[in-house]
């Protein structure tokens, strides 16, 4: 723990840091006063926390910004002297463009704007005495849905932000605004943390808004490598459990689990491994494998051959085919990583229960249930498909068995009948690339190349990070390689090459947007759960270990596969 001393030196120190990073902007006029109630003035908003509170926001106004600049200064001295806070966390807000307009309009907007994806600051007033930052309003929930109405403003969660954030205890209530004008607004901001004297120039677009702008993509890339399979090897405990995800804003727990994606963060785990080569991080996987072992994976007897099972005793005691792969890309993982063989004889019967779930069409059955073995479902998810056969293709990998390679060639040619590539699944395009490197024939080319290329644009535009489309379009880009050295350019009629590469360049840096990093942690309620986890906006940002194993390995496969393309000067964003 800090003492008052230090911690009151370093606030002293890092505002006048940021004064002189703000005053210079002003001289170049990348700042300036924005014109409120006829008005010109400069509107400055201070956000300070650190990793085990919710930031504390304060505001003021001035024509003379030095003047405003310090009255918030003030502020923030005296809250780390009176509550001896350790300032781990500053980041200022000026605002830059504001609109006037009447809370009818205001919650139209509202209600026609998608989950979390409200992107303004609202001032109820034009003093801005109550007036919210956009990362105030999602990382408070002051706007979400109840009983499945359309989004409005929320006064229980404004009421209790404000309680905590300004000590007020006038209730906040809508029905005081209806005849009103409100004003929503965007700001220029920067943050500055206390383990650097760096200072990061924050993004101010519509869908980028408040994360920081970075200089290379490829360090960047190695950084949310490394702090993501860290974050994931955290959530590993000492039974091997992980614990499971959280909803960032309250810091609620997510009291369910499964077992898949136990194995497929795993996984992800041993990519971010290859990268890190720590040993820390194996630890952590081996204490995941072995609850996988001890927990989930039983045997059927009375089969000619030794089959294991992943059992989901958390989700009805449901054996699905996809449990059964990620726990099979697991193992192969680690042992690729570690170049052992030490679960070979688990992932080849658990290969062997991927057989047992297969049609006689080749197709699989979707879900089983424990102990009957019985079918549950037939088809559940299209995931598990993929999931499977790019299991198989791994364990052929490490123990070059035939009979996985033929029975994914067989499944691939149903695949290839029953036109699998509409479903864009990332497995499948991994499962592609991975079997043109053992059979490189058009069919496979094609198919993987069509799994991508029908989805391009959409993948492009779309505002959700979505971190799958990353993995998609790296298996794509992948196979492109293989094609060109192969010299079978003829394929490459089956995909737009410049507009893939485009796509994969723009989505690796648009999906930093879905990173916690702590200029965006530090507005929830326990930013230490969250910070440097990956999570899904639309979902209340849902911080789950899959969702973090997806962006992981996604940006493994960018900092493998495409950055060593880069020219330096493409490394530069």
């Amino acid at each position: 723990m800090m003492n008052k001393q230090s911690n009151l030196g370093y606030i002293y120190k890092a505002m006048e840091q940021v004064e002189q990073c703000l005053c210079k902007k002003i001289e170049t006029k990348e700042l300036s006063k924005v014109r409120i109630n006829n008005k010109d003035q400069y509107i400055i908003f201070l956000s300070i926390g650190n990793s085990q509170i919710r930031a504390r926001v304060f505001t003021e106004k001035d024509k003379d910004f030095q003047k405003a600049f310090q009255r918030i200064k003030q502020k923030a001295i005296q809250l780390v002297q009176k509550n001896n806070m350790n300032p781990e966390w500053l980041k200022i807000d000026v605002v830059s463009e504001i609109k006037r307009i009447s809370f009818i309009q205001l919650e139209n907007i509202i209600a026609k704007t998608r989950k979390n994806y409200f992107r303004y600051g609202i001032a109820f007033d034009p003093e801005f005495r109550l007036a919210f930052l956009e990362q105030e309003i999602n990382g408070n929930a002051m706007i979400r849905s109840v009983k499945k109405k359309p989004l409005a403003l929320d006064e229980t969660n404004i009421n209790h932000y404000l309680k905590y954030n300004k000590g007020l205890r006038i209730p906040f209530m809508k029905e005081m605004y209806r005849e009103r004008d409100v004003f929503i607004f965007k700001t220029r901001s920067i943050f500055k943390e206390r383990m650097s004297d760096k200072i990061h120039e924050l993004y101010h677009g519509e869908l980028t808004n408040g994360i920081r702008k970075v200089n290379n993509i490829k360090q960047e890339t190695k950084q949310l490598i490394e702090r993501a399979t860290y974050y994931l090897a955290n959530q590993v405990k000492e039974s091997g459990q992980f614990e499971y995800g959280y909803f960032s804003a309250f810091a609620k727990k997510i009291g369910t689990y499964n077992i898949l994606r136990h194995s497929s963060s795993l996984y992800a785990m041993a990519e971010g491994y290859e990268v890190l080569k720590d040993n820390r991080i194996l630890e952590a996987i081996e204490r995941g494998l072995n609850y996988l072992i001890k927990e989930a994976i039983v045997y059927k007897e009375g089969l000619p051959v030794r089959t294991a099972f992943v059992v989901d005793h958390a989700n009805e005691n449901e054996i699905k085919l996809g449990s059964n792969a990620t726990a099979i890309l697991a193992m192969t993982k680690y042992m690729e990583v570690t170049n052992t063989d030490r679960y070979l004889d688990i992932a080849q019967a658990l290969a062997q229960g991927i057989l047992h779930m297969k049609l006689p069409d080749e197709g699989f059955i979707h879900v089983l249930t424990y102990p009957t073995f019985s079918i549950k479902a037939l088809n559940r998810i299209i995931y598990y498909e993929g999931e499977a056969i790019f299991a198989l293709l791994r364990l052929y990998a490490i123990d070059k068995k035939e009979l996985w390679l033929e029975e994914v060639k067989k499944t691939f040619d149903y695949f290839i009948k029953n036109d699998y590539w509409k479903y864009h699944d990332h497995w499948l395009s991994y499962a592609a690339n991975e079997l043109t490197t053992y059979e490189p024939e058009d069919k496979y080319f094609i198919f993987g190349l069509k799994n991508c290329h029908h989805k391009l644009n959409f993948i492009y535009h779309r505002e959700t990070t979505f971190p799958t489309f990353l993995e998609l379009t790296m298996a794509a880009y992948k196979m492109i390689n293989k094609i060109k050295e192969l010299q079978k350019s003829e394929l490459l009629k089956y995909i737009d090459e410049a507009f893939l590469i485009e796509t994969i360049d723009h989505r690796a840096e648009y999906q930093r947007v879905g990173f916690f990093y702590p200029e965006l942690a530090m507005y929830m309620k326990k930013p230490d759960l969250i910070v440097d986890g990956f999570f899904i906006r639309h979902h209340s940002f849902r911080v789950r270990i899959d969702d973090v194993e997806h962006y992981l390995s996604g940006y493994c496969q960018y900092l493998h596969e495409r950055i060593p393309h880069l020219k330096d000067a493409d490394l530069t964003i």
